[in-house]
């Protein structure tokens, strides 16, 4: 994995894993992401996963099915996964393809940490 494809993240509450997305996911690093978060939230035994993008700017379709596989794989776990902070212009492209009408979206991290925590 390349080292620009680290994410910092948090553990909440001793078992919801927390990540910060980057500015840009794209083609150029959302496999690597996607390795990273199974590598440490699910191989892990991780089962919630939080997924910050209040620092992303710029998602394209790659990021998209990114998005999908990992809200497959917390399922095929019997987790969940929400995602939080998204800005105006990825909610309009959420709201366009229906994702908003599948993934666990939330306007605050307590929200969604409520969510996850339950």
């Amino acid at each position: 994995m390349k080292e620009s494809s680290k994410l910092e993240q948090q553990l909440i509450l001793g078992k919801i894993v927390e990540f910060k997305m980057p500015k840009e996911f794209d083609l150029n690093n959302s496999y690597d992401i996607k390795e990273y978060i199974y590598t440490e939230a699910f191989d892990k035994g991780y089962i919630h996963v939080l997924l910050d993008f209040s620092g992303t700017e710029y998602i394209d379709s790659t990021g998209l099915g990114t998005i999908v596989a990992l809200h497959r794989q917390s399922l095929m776990k019997a987790g969940s996964i929400a995602f939080v902070n998204f800005d105006e212009n990825i909610k309009k492209l959420l709201k366009m393809t229906a994702l908003d009408r599948v993934l666990n979206i939330f306007e605050s991290e307590k929200d969604a940490i409520e969510f996850l925590n339950r």
